[in-house]
């Protein structure tokens, strides 16, 4: 529509220059690329709601700015290269288990599995994280940021031979500077320090930042920055996942970035900012190092591939974890299929947090049947006082189906809910670094850690979503009943691809 009527423009003042010439030129040059660029987005199959999204911009916006903004969000070129990348990656790990340094596996014959659910669990585990299933694992709660700042401080203070650490968000605030001295003078006493971060969501965290570490021999590195191995890369496809590891035989993961609101626990002046980790130890420390090491490679193409980086480890707790992964460089999503397992296997009660609901359709679809079947299904998310609008807009557009099938949710008043946490028949638990939306779905990399039958982890858990409860609205009503608001809520729906 609007390249027909710059044309339309162009003809009216033609003037016979070649100025003019060459912009029609330059024009059909640009409509000929939309069509191509439309005719390989429908050809590449993908969601049909992002499919259409992407076509309906092409084609309406200017053909420069429509293909500027494909151009920057995910294309199969990237797409193709992150995957030779995890073919290269499956070549050396298949190494390192002929050596023998993998983590030992849960035997199906050893699970002490008594309920259905998670007998069924387990297996899956088994069939989508292979080797990243253990059993012999300690696993604790960490809900406060105290909690967590103050533990992981404590462990790489304390660190001997390495310390690796990933994160999306590492602000150069009063928290990242500790941590970065504290990462400084681990690599000054000769222990191998690595940093990866994600170059969007830690854009304030700049080179000068990073002089002393890197003087003192550590390392650390962007992933997926704009000029991604000498190639401009997109800023849609990011690494959200969070992970520190000590020695091989420490790890934490969850939702928690770096920065003063992770740390202290306040959002704004007078708003509390919730979260969850959780520390583990044990043979399943192995597995998650292997995540750090497929995506430290990624970002440097340097392989810690030896057996040192993943000793051997001796049964520490009665936890069985399997670690789970996702992300756009992988056709079959681990992390996934095992929240649609838990969903479907509960039979009493789902406890779900997330900062955001934009839940993909078969999770969706999973969360009203158990809701159907009886099942008590708590949500806890974000109001609108905390929320940014479009986002808050997309997930109310939801709430009059889980409200009708029975499903209760749950808004902060004033806080900030970051938690990604899934409790199921208060035994089965997953706390990773996912949302429910259909980003962290297709398009970030994503981690979690999945207890099949861990009934006092738990109950730790579940205490913590109680108390938080507490500060937060039942929603009992339709969000909206007037026509305006909810075509706003529509309309912000259907940008859910893109949020």
């Amino acid at each position: 529509m609007l390249s027909r009527l710059m044309l339309a423009l162009l003809l009216q003042e033609a003037s016979g220059s070649p100025w003019h010439w060459i912009a029609i030129a330059m024009w059909a040059v640009g409509e000929l690329l939309a069509v191509v660029f439309v005719w390989r987005i429908i050809a590449n199959g993908g969601a049909p709601a992002s499919t259409l999204l992407w076509v309906v911009l092409i084609l309406l916006l200017p053909s420069g700015l429509g293909l500027a903004l494909y151009y920057l969000f995910p294309r199969q070129l990237q797409l193709r290269r992150l995957r030779r990348i995890r073919s290269s990656q499956e070549r050396w790990r298949g190494e390192l288990r002929i050596r023998g340094a993998e983590p030992s596996t849960l035997a199906a014959s050893a699970s002490p599995m008594g309920e259905a659910a998670d007998r069924s669990m387990c297996r899956l585990l088994q069939g989508v994280a292979g080797e990243g299933l253990s059993a012999g694992n300690r696993a604790r709660w960490l809900p406060s940021g105290n909690d967590f700042f103050a533990a992981a401080s404590l462990a790489i203070q304390s660190a001997q031979r390495f310390v690796h650490f990933q994160v999306y968000i590492f602000r150069p605030d009063d928290t990242g500077l500790h941590l970065l001295r504290l990462l400084t003078e681990a690599a000054r006493r000769g222990v191998e320090v690595r940093l990866l971060y994600d170059s969007f969501g830690s854009w304030g965290l700049k080179s000068h930042h990073l002089e002393a570490l890197r003087a003192a021999g550590g390392k650390a590195d962007a992933f997926l920055p704009m000029l991604w191995k000498r190639r401009p890369f997109t800023v849609n496809l990011r690494n959200h996942r969070k992970l520190l590891v000590i020695d091989g035989r420490l790890a934490f993961t969850g939702g928690r970035n770096v920065g003063d609101e992770y740390s202290k626990d306040r959002f704004g002046n007078r708003q509390h900012w919730l979260d969850a980790m959780v520390a583990i130890e044990g043979p399943a420390v192995s597995a998650l190092h292997e995540v750090f090491a497929e995506d430290w490679f990624h970002a440097t193409d340097e392989e810690l591939t030896d057996a040192r980086w993943f000793p051997p480890s001796l049964p520490i707790g009665h936890d069985i974890i399997g670690i789970v992964g996702s992300g756009p460089d992988r056709d079959f999503q681990p992390l996934w299929l095992a929240m649609f397992q838990a969903i479907t296997d509960s039979r009493d009660r789902i406890d779900l947090s997330s900062p955001y609901l934009l839940p993909p359709p078969s999770l969706l679809l999973a969360l009203k049947v158990a809701a159907a079947r009886g099942v008590r299904v708590r949500i806890f998310t974000n109001g609108q006082r905390s929320e940014a609008v479009v986002l808050y807009h997309a997930q109310r557009s939801y709430y009059d189906e889980w409200l009708k099938a029975g499903i209760e949710v749950f808004e902060t008043e004033s806080n900030y809910n970051h938690a990604k946490l899934l409790v199921v028949d208060r035994r089965v638990v997953m706390v990773g670094s996912a949302n429910m939306d259909m980003r962290s779905a297709h398009l970030n990399f994503e981690l979690a850690a999945v207890l099949p039958d861990s009934p006092d982890f738990a109950r730790d858990v579940l205490a913590t979503l109680d108390e938080r409860a507490g500060g937060s609205r039942l929603v009992t009503s339709p969000a909206q009943t007037r026509p305006v608001w909810r075509l706003v809520d529509g309309f912000c729906r259907l940008l859910s691809p893109l949020l």
